[in-house]
C-alpha cells in the first residue's frame, strides 16, 4: 500500500512550506527506536549512580517514557548529566535507521521529490525537556544550519517525527505559514542570556510576518516541512519530556550542504543496488569514509 500525497496534499505543502499528515506511522517503525532509547536511559541512570551523581534510590525505574528522563536528571547532582549524553544529532542505532528508512516516510518524500532518494547527513533526535532553556530553538531555517552557498538550489524534505504527543504545553512547533517565499533569510548566532548559550536563528528585525501555525501534532503523525519555511521550537512548560526526530532527504545526486559527512542511498528504482539495506550498510559507509561513529 503506497502512502503518496495527493495532488491537493503536495500543492498544499508547495503553498505553505508545510503540511502535517495524521496518524500515518505505524508504531512497529518507531517502536524499535524508543526501546533503544529507553535502554540507553537505563544505562546512563546506572553510570550516573556509579559515578555519584545521582542516588541509587531515584532512578524512576518504573517511570513512563515520557517523564524517565525528566525525573533522573532533576534529580542528578549535576542536571544535565545524563541528557548531554543522549542528547546529539549524530545517534546511529538500528532502531534509527528501521524508522529513517520506513517506506511509509519514502512514500510520502517520493511524492515531493521522486523515487531517487537521499537520506541527508543532517537529522536530530530530541529530547525536549521540561523548563529548559537549553532545547528551545529560536526562528529560523533548516537551509541556515547547511552551507546555502552549497545547497541553496536543493529541495529539502524533512520530516519531523513525534515520539508523544506534541502541544502547545510541551514545546510542539511553530511555522510561518508561507515563509518559505522570502528566500534565504540572515542567521546569526543569538545569545540566550538566560545560560549565555548561543544558538543560530533568524535575527528579529528580519523575522518575516505571516500567520504563525502552532502544529500540535499526536504519536503517529508526520509534520512535513521545507529547508526555507521559519520556524521555532517553543519552550516545554509541561513535565514530561517531549520526544521528537526530524528526519531529512532529498533528490539523490543534489548538493546537501553537508558535503563532509554522508548520508545514504535511501531509495532508488534507476540504482536499486546502491540502497542501504541495513544498518550495518549505513555502518559501513561511514567506516569507508573513515569517521567514527556517534552509537
Amino acid at each position: 500500500m503506497s502512502h503518496a500525497l495527493s495532488t491537493q496534499q503536495t500543492q498544499q505543502f508547495h503553498d505553505d512550506g508545510f503540511f502535517v499528515l495524521r496518524g500515518v506511522l505505524p508504531d512497529e517503525a518507531m517502536r524499535p527506536l524508543i526501546d533503544e532509547l529507553e535502554n540507553k536511559i537505563d544505562d546512563l541512570t546506572k553510570e550516573a549512580v556509579s559515578e555519584g551523581l545521582l542516588d541509587v534510590s531515584k532512578t524512576f525505574d518504573d517511570a513512563p517514557f515520557d517523564r524517565r528522563l525528566a525525573l533522573v536528571c532533576d534529580a542528578c547532582r549535576e542536571r544535565n548529566w545524563i541528557w548531554r549524553r543522549l542528547q546529539h544529532g549524530k545517534y546511529k542505532s538500528p532502531g534509527m535507521f528501521k524508522l529513517r528508512t520506513a517506506p511509509v516516510l519514502l512514500d510520502i518524500v517520493e511524492s515531493l521529490i521522486g523515487p531517487e532518494i537521499y537520506g541527508h547527513p543532517q537529522y536530530a533526535l530530541r529530547a525536549k525537556m521540561p523548563n529548559h532553556e537549553e532545547t528551545v530553538v529560536p526562528w529560523h531555517q533548516d537551509l541556515g544550519y547547511l552551507v546555502p552557498e552549497d545547497a541553496g538550489e536543493t529541495l529539502f524534505v524533512n520530516c519531523w517525527l513525534p515520539f508523544v504527543d506534541a502541544t502547545d504545553e510541551n514545546g510542539c512547533l511553530q511555522v510561518i505559514r508561507g515563509s518559505h517565499r522570502f528566500g534565504f533569510l540572515p542567521h546569526e548566532k543569538l545569545l540566550d542570556m538566560a545560560d549565555h548559550t548561543a544558538t543560530k536563528g533568524i535575527p528579529e528585525a528580519d523575522i518575516p510576518e505571516g500567520e504563525i501555525v502552532t502544529c500540535e501534532v499526536s504519536k503517529s503523525d508526520v509534520l512535513l516541512t521545507m529547508e526555507r519555511v521559519v520556524h521555532r521550537s517553543i519552550p516545554n512548560r509541561s513535565d514530561t519530556v517531549r520526544w521528537s526526530l526530524d528526519t531529512r532527504y532529498s533528490q539523490l545526486g543534489l548538493p546537501t550542504g553537508r558535503t563532509y559527512t554522508p548520508g545514504f542511498v535511501a531509495r532508488s528504482a534507476a540504482n536499486p543496488d546502491q540502497v542501504a539495506k541495513s544498518y550495518e550498510d549505513w555502518v559501513r559507509i561511514f567506516e569507508e569514509a573513515g569517521i567514527a561513529l556517534d552509537r
